[in-house]
C-alpha cells in the first residue's frame, strides 16, 4: 500500500470516528436533557402536591380542633355565644375544605382524593352532630349523655379519616416519579 493511499484511509477512517463520536456525544445529551426535565417536572409535580395536600391538612386540623372546642361548649351552661361562633368557625372551615378536596381530585392521585372526600364527609356528620345538639339543647329530647357518645363516636370517624387521608398524602409523596 502506498503512502497517499493510506493517508486517505486513515483520515477517512478519522473522519467517520468523529463523525460517530458526534453523533453519539449528540444523542446521549439530548438523553441526559430529557432525563432531566423528566426529573424536573416529577420534583415540581411533587411539590405541587405537598402543597396541595398541605392546604388540606392545616384546616382540617383546625376543625377538628373547633369541633372539639363547640362539644365542650355544648356542654356548659350559657355558653350559646361560644358555641355559635365555634360553629361558624367550623362552618368557615369545611368550605375552605371543600375547595381542597376539589383541587386534590386534579392533583391527585386518586387513592389520596377519595381519601380527603371520605374525611370531608366525616367532618360535615360532625357538624351536623354539632348543630343538632345545639338545637336540641332547647327541647332537651335527647339526655346530654346521648349527644355526647354520638359526638364521640363521630370525632373518633373523624381522626380516623384524617389519619387515614395524611397516609395516603405520604405515600403518594414517597412513590418514585
Amino acid at each position: 500500500m502506498d503512502q497517499g493511499l493510506a493517508a486517505l484511509l486513515g483520515a477517512f477512517v478519522g473522519v467517520a470516528g468523529a463523525t460517530t463520536t458526534s453523533m453519539l456525544t449528540g444523542w446521549h445529551a439530548r438523553q441526559q436533557s430529557r432525563d432531566q426535565a423528566r426529573m424536573d417536572h416529577a420534583r415540581w409535580r411533587r411539590e405541587i402536591r405537598r402543597d396541595a395536600y398541605t392546604a388540606t391538612l392545616v384546616p382540617i386540623t383546625e376543625a377538628r380542633e373547633v369541633a372539639r372546642q363547640a362539644s365542650r361548649a355544648l356542654v356548659r351552661e350559657g355558653a350559646e355565644a361560644e358555641v355559635k361562633r365555634l360553629l361558624g368557625r367550623l362552618d368557615e372551615l369545611i368550605h375552605t375544605l371543600r375547595a381542597s378536596c376539589a383541587r386534590l381530585s386534579l392533583e391527585g392521585p386518586k387513592d389520596v382524593a377519595t381519601a380527603a372526600d371520605a374525611m370531608l364527609n366525616a367532618l360535615q356528620v360532625v357538624d351536623n352532630n354539632l348543630v343538632t345538639w345545639r338545637l336540641a339543647r332547647r327541647s332537651a329530647s335527647e339526655s346530654l349523655t346521648e349527644y355526647i357518645e354520638r359526638h364521640t363516636v363521630k370525632a373518633a370517624v373523624l381522626s380516623h379519616s384524617i389519619t387515614r387521608f395524611t397516609d395516603e398524602a405520604s405515600k403518594a409523596l414517597d412513590m418514585a416519579p
